[in-house]
């Protein structure tokens, strides 16, 4: 991602209608939500107020520009073997603030061809969108199992609700309708953190909840063994918890690059080719389901297999790389060493780190990113209250936000920096306080984003509160 402008976006979204009424400022959004409809704009600069409408936040980044082509799927090579047709499927549609490389589905379409499965590829996103096509490939390679990747569930504005459920669920229909015997099986963010609700519009056979290296290749296995299985599938007897990947460090690259047949769609606009260093989070932010959908233990995964998909996807001509972890630089020490391979194999790059936590941020870390190709990071501050870091429940302070602006100053590093106003305990008061942050310790080319309320979702901290009837 490469920040471009100094330009700030005041965005209004919302959470559940019940939340409205609990948090009547409540207007949301997720870290982990990539989904954007832009309603307003606000541009801090120094000694400079100014506020207007602005264009859907699609067509200022990627001009509204048309990414379509002709469907395709990539085949890998002859199987021997192999036991089960595993066709997957990219569902995940949006453009907005632009498209979403599907990372996840590849590392698990990868694990699931290792264990002796025939697996196919099948990015809807970046063809026409063409459901005849679709279903010309169940009829052509006629698979046992459908595994689709859901990874919002929508749009997060509730000023203009999008739900991305809908469409795929349609498309499941029509090839259901074509191939009736076969399995379809979700999985992803999206169904992770809202099992009930994708199961309801989009009926699948079945939901597996979290990660799905393991847990995919176990179920088909237990299928073709003839076990009943649940609609939701989870790693408890209960089905109500998620699957996790306990050592990580053997997790292959992902070959992200192998799978999509066409990358240029995903890396336009502020875009970059997303890279995983690790899973899970221990912190505990109050709006954030991280801790649901990867769990709250790190878990790392192995440096060299990080490189080896920075090598691959630049042997197909990518320079842009986004680390999309939930903060990159905690803990530092794995940072380094994913940082220090890359140096020692000459991969440099355009990298891009978002979710920098200010709480942790050593001079040797930033050198190192610098000298391997880092520009810009983007900070989800948040606050620079500390009275909403507190009801966050934040890991650093006001205190903290002041040395990072110097330390990425010191180092070089552009930043986008990341607000919410309107969250529990916010006062006009609290609201200043972080203005005046912006106003006083935010520059050009720095850029400022700044979104109001939170979105509540089923698994987050203030989620559960909700349920719990404590904000009644």
């Amino acid at each position: 991602m490469r920040f471009r402008a100094s330009v700030p976006f005041l965005e209004y979204m919302t959470s559940y209608p019940a939340a409205v009424m609990a948090l009547p400022s409540s207007s949301a959004v997720l870290r982990s939500s990539s989904t954007i409809r832009i309603r307003f704009a606000i541009l801090f600069l120094p000694g400079c107020w100014r506020g207007g409408r602005t264009r859907d936040y699609s067509t200022v980044i990627c001009r509204g520009q048309s990414m379509m082509g002709a469907l395709r799927v990539l085949n890998p090579p002859p199987p021997s073997t192999l036991s089960q047709r595993v066709l997957f499927l990219n569902a995940n549609e949006t453009t907005r603030p632009y498209r979403v490389a599907p990372l996840g589905l590849a590392f698990v379409a990868s694990a699931t061809r290792e264990a002796g499965h025939q697996v196919r590829f099948a990015d809807w996103p970046t063809g026409e969108r063409d459901r005849k096509g679709l279903r010309k490939t169940v009829r052509e390679w006629p698979a046992d199992i459908l595994a689709v990747g859901l990874r919002n569930l929508d749009n997060s504005d509730y000023h203009a609700f999008e739900s991305y459920l809908h469409r795929p669920a349609q498309l499941l229909a029509e090839l259901r309708r074509e191939r009736p015997e076969m399995r379809i099986i979700l999985g992803g963010p999206a169904a992770t953190v809202d099992p009930g609700t994708v199961l309801r519009i989009c009926q699948p056979d079945h939901i597996i909840l979290g990660e799905g290296e393991e847990s995919f290749p176990q179920v088909i296995a237990r299928m073709r063994a003839g076990e009943k299985l649940p609609e939701i599938i989870g790693a408890d007897l209960a089905n109500t918890q998620p699957f996790r990947v306990a050592v990580t460090h053997d997790i292959p690259a992902p070959l992200l690059h192998g799978w999509l047949p066409r990358l240029r769609p995903y890396l336009r606009g502020d875009a970059g080719y997303p890279l995983q260093t690790k899973r899970g989070c221990p912190l505990k932010c109050s709006y954030c389901t991280y801790g649901r959908i990867e769990g709250a233990k790190y878990r790392f995964l192995n440096p060299e297999a990080i490189a080896d998909e920075v090598a691959g996807a630049m042997a197909r001509g990518v320079r842009d790389f986004e680390f999309v972890d939930s903060t990159f630089n905690l803990p530092p020490r794995h940072a380094m060493e994913v940082l220090a391979v890359l140096e020692r194999r000459g991969l440099k790059a355009n990298f891009v780190g978002t979710g920098l936590n200010p709480c942790r941020l050593p001079d040797e870390l930033l050198a190192a990113m610098r000298r391997t190709g880092f520009r810009s990071v983007i900070l989800t501050a948040e606050s620079a209250s500390d009275t909403m870091l507190r009801s966050y429940a934040k890991n650093y302070t006001r205190r903290g936000l002041h040395e990072t602006v110097a330390k990425l100053s010191r180092h070089g590093l552009r930043a986008l920096w990341v607000f919410l106003v309107g969250g529990p305990g916010e006062t006009p008061e609290t609201i200043e306080e972080t203005l005046s942050f912006i106003a006083q310790e935010i520059r050009p080319p720095d850029a400022v984003y700044i979104t109001s309320g939170i979105r509540i979702y089923p698994g987050s901290p203030i989620g559960d509160e909700v349920n719990a009837g404590m904000w009644a």
